[in-house]
């Protein structure tokens, strides 16, 4: 029986999703509660890993159980044995043919930057911006640069990557008062792509870089140019398109 999960999480005190020995993290907490519920070792599979200190409103993944137990019965099992930082959302059977990852069509990621005051409260869901002098209409202007199919290789940790083309669909912007929400969907994000997309039009909007010189950091291909990263705290995984 495959079962198909949405889960949100906080990703504060994980060190991101994939299992690793000896670590806390999203993936190791849910193995360990199907493991009490299976009586056996169960792998997930999800639709992408998210870093240490990113979060997710609508992470999704697969696994598989020789167990058939109803949808929100098998939710509760899950949510009943798991930290209390994660929470499944939602579970559906599916078929076999399902695959959180590869039968994914397009993601959606939230970037939330605050231009206000610190409070202490919100610092590690939303990026606190440390400059007092960004131009907002050349910061959003700098993100649209990136919309349609590149090579973002300049923008990626992960430079062994050999296709390193992608398509962002859309990035949209919503403002409420010193808070501004990034919205971007696209068919996948290449390693850190996000968060250094916002820091580089982060440096245009400061006036450090010109348009013509990010779409040139574009063109080279090359992650020297490109070394700003903004902080995890601000990305969230919000959804999975199937």
């Amino acid at each position: 029986m495959r079962y198909k999960c949405t889960v949100m999480y906080d990703g504060t005190t994980f060190h991101g999703f994939q299992a690793q020995d000896g670590i806390k993290t999203i993936q190791g907490e849910i193995e360990r509660a199907l493991l009490i519920i299976n009586k056996k070792p169960v792998t997930i599979h999800p639709s992408g890993r998210t870093d240490t200190g990113v979060h997710a409103i609508g992470q999704v993944f697969h696994f598989d159980s020789e167990i058939d137990m109803g949808e929100e019965n098998m939710r509760n099992a899950i949510n009943s044995r798991i930290d209390k930082a994660i929470y499944l959302t939602k579970v559906e059977k599916v078929s076999e043919e399902f695959h959180a990852r590869f039968n994914a069509k397009s993601k959606e990621y939230h970037y939330l930057i605050d231009f206000g005051k610190y409070n202490p409260f919100n610092r590690n869901y939303r990026y606190y911006c440390r400059f007092r002098n960004v131009d907002l209409k050349l910061f959003k202007n700098a993100l649209s640069v990136f919309v349609g199919e590149h090579d973002f290789r300049s923008f990626t940790k992960n430079q062994k990557k050999e296709n390193t083309v992608r398509i962002i669909n859309s990035i949209d912007f919503e403002e409420e008062g010193t808070l501004i929400k990034i919205k971007f969907i696209g068919e996948g994000f290449l390693h850190n792509q996000i968060r250094i997309l916002v820091a580089m039009a982060l440096e245009v909007g400061r006036g450090k870089l010109s348009i013509d010189e990010l779409k040139a950091i574009m063109e080279a291909k090359n992650r020297l140019l490109a070394p700003k990263i903004a902080p995890p705290n601000g990305l969230y995984l919000y959804k999975v398109n199937y």
